[in-house]
């Protein structure tokens, strides 16, 4: 059975060089949005934001389980 592949977006908070928060988003627009979100009330000195794509495979039903 071929593995079904998902594109999930992950927003990652970084204060001070420690990450303090990771959220999953379905869609690329909600994740920029709740980035910018999370931009207004950071320093931005001292603490960042990002978004990445993730692929993500259904182990339910890939080819490496037996």
């Amino acid at each position: 059975m071929k593995a079904q592949v998902e594109t999930l977006w992950v927003v990652v908070k970084v204060e001070s060089g420690i990450p303090v928060m990771a959220e999953v988003y379905q869609n690329e627009q909600s994740a920029k949005e709740r980035e910018q979100c999370l931009r207004t009330f950071m320093h931005p000195e001292n603490d960042e934001t990002g978004v990445f794509r993730v692929q993500v495979q259904d182990a339910a039903t890939s080819d490496n389980m037996t």
